[in-house]
């Protein structure tokens, strides 16, 4: 079975994370900015969904049609809508996506609302009431899609356009977008002065660190308000460390983890016996740790909150974080298993549109650790980003 995978604002990190949790039988088909399309995916969608935090919407591929006429998918929309249940409406909607043709996407797009009523009059003749839900530009969002039940329903159909063809899938299930929103605005300790690491990047990292939850301890030694560790007992994870060198940030993760299991609906896994917070240094956490951990998954201190950098300022508080990280990388590889995985968010600072990162290379290599891979992630409107790092622990 072909699958495809709609990407969030950041899709080199959301494909690293959807690679990192299928496997290595998923052989990659067609990608783009805003698509992946894997073969060979074994885990069942709805989990996957759930499991993701960077992918938007997963979907199965029905067929391939040459030229860019959308009206060619036609047949097979009808006949896969008609096999809708569960409700008496049918209710169905297109969305566009360039797999590297984007003037056919404009063409695709021009047919939606023809395509949509021919669809809509050949349906009728099934004797149910038939809505066709239209896109507002070239896709609809998932919002739309989970609350005009479209995955229950008709449909969403999703058309690919390539060079020569359009490829047609159709989704099978989207990011639960009111659990994620729940979870980063509706927990009760948000500390807006120290940072906030946005749950779907926290579940991205965990994600990227390659560990198996049921059967894998992880721990975050730069805790903070418990973002990680609370999605990592959403995962499952066997056993969750969190420390911070801050009392408050501590006592702000106790609260948010018990909040967490007080909301029935989020259905934490990891029984919350099992997750223990401690007042650390990380470059300490040898006295809070006797058994070594399978990954350490963390935000890092970015640095002070700016609207802009000068060049002496910020040589300065590299050299101060530079300092603080290599005590901490240190401490932290001696903590974790062989072959385990590291994988932190680093600054990287604004300046005149440019990003300077800072020099983490050798740090690394003088913790033990290799340097597996790197990816960026920044908002548009932030002055510091965030330099996603993955680290593997040196055998020898």
């Amino acid at each position: 079975m072909q699958t495809f995978f709609i990407l969030g604002s950041h899709p080199d990190l959301a494909k690293a994370e959807i690679l990192s949790v299928v496997g290595s039988d998923s052989k990659i088909l067609l990608e783009s900015s805003a698509v992946l399309i894997l073969d060979s995916v074994t885990v069942p969608l709805e989990d996957l969904q759930n499991r993701l935090g960077g992918t938007i919407k997963i979907g199965v591929i029905l067929d391939e049609y040459l030229g860019a006429d959308a009206r060619a998918c036609g047949n097979a929309i009808i006949e896969k809508a008609k096999e809708a249940t569960g409700k008496n409406k049918i209710t169905f909607g297109f969305s566009a996506y360039d797999l590297g043709n984007p003037k056919a996407v404009q063409r695709i797009m021009r047919t939606f609302k023809v395509l949509g009523s021919e669809i809509k009059q050949a349906l009728k003749e099934t004797e149910r009431p038939v809505r066709f839900v239209q896109a507002i530009g070239e896709a609809l969002t998932s919002v739309v899609v989970d609350t005009n039940g479209l995955c229950e329903s008709g449909g969403e159909f999703c058309m690919f356009a390539t060079e020569t063809s359009i490829i047609l899938g159709r989704t099978s299930t989207v990011q639960d977008f009111k659990a994620w929103s729940d979870r980063d605005f509706g927990r009760p300790a948000r500390d807006s002065r120290s940072g906030m690491l946005p749950p779907k990047l926290a579940r991205m990292m965990i994600n990227l660190s390659g560990a198996n939850p049921s059967s894998s301890t992880i721990l975050d030694p730069f805790c903070g308000s418990g973002t990680i560790p609370m999605e990592a007992a959403l995962m499952g994870f066997t056993h969750i460390i969190g420390s911070d060198i801050s009392e408050k940030a501590i006592r702000d993760s106790r609260v948010n983890t018990s909040w967490l299991y007080e909301k029935k609906f989020l259905h934490p896994i990891t029984p919350k016996e099992e997750i223990e917070f401690h007042v650390s240094k990380a470059e300490e956490i040898q006295k809070i740790i006797t058994n070594p951990v399978d990954a350490i998954v963390a935000e890092t201190y970015l640095g002070p909150p700016k609207h802009g950098w000068d060049r002496p300022a910020l040589e300065a508080l590299k050299a101060e974080l530079m300092k603080m990280y290599r005590d901490s990388l240190g401490a932290l590889s001696k903590k974790l298993k062989a072959n385990g995985t590291i994988v932190i968010a680093f600054p990287a600072f604004v300046v005149n549109n440019e990003i300077i990162k800072l020099p983490l290379k050798k740090a690394i290599e003088e913790a033990g650790l290799t340097l597996e891979n790197a990816w960026m992630y920044r908002r548009p409107d932030q002055m510091t980003a965030r330099e996603i790092v993955r680290m593997k622990k040196r055998t020898s």
